[in-house]
């Protein structure tokens, strides 16, 4: 191959690189900006609220910002389109550790009613 010929190949796939490079980080952060849909259902143990009725549902729409668990909370079910992401204390500071740090959409998991949540 000519010499020619050949710094223009390189050329043409440094070319693609550069833009498959600056394509990745674009789209990264177009995913990252949406918004999530879907909401979150947090049920509350029985007795904390008096009711004939039973209990009521509480939700909450699937959201970054950080949502503290209601009084009693006991199960959180994720019907958002992203994982639920959970913390130990009110202020989503101090994640939970792993294996329970959070639950991907269309799951539930046991809660503590002292922690926190938000989408992400």
């Amino acid at each position: 191959m000519p010499l020619p010929s050949h710094i223009a190949t390189v050329a043409t796939a440094l070319t693609a690189a550069v833009l498959a490079a600056s394509a990745a980080p674009a789209a990264e952060a177009r995913d990252r900006a949406a918004q999530p849909e879907g909401k979150i259902v947090v049920f509350v143990t029985e007795g904390a609220q008096v009711s004939w009725a039973g209990t009521r549902l509480k939700e909450y729409p699937a959201s970054p910002n950080c949502q503290s668990f209601p009084p009693g909370a006991h199960v959180v079910a994720n019907y958002g389109t992203a994982r639920l992401l959970f913390y130990s204390d009110p202020f989503c500071a101090v994640p939970v550790p792993p294996p329970f740090t959070f639950i991907s959409p269309g799951y539930a998991a046991h809660v503590s009613p002292t922690g926190s949540f938000r989408t992400g």
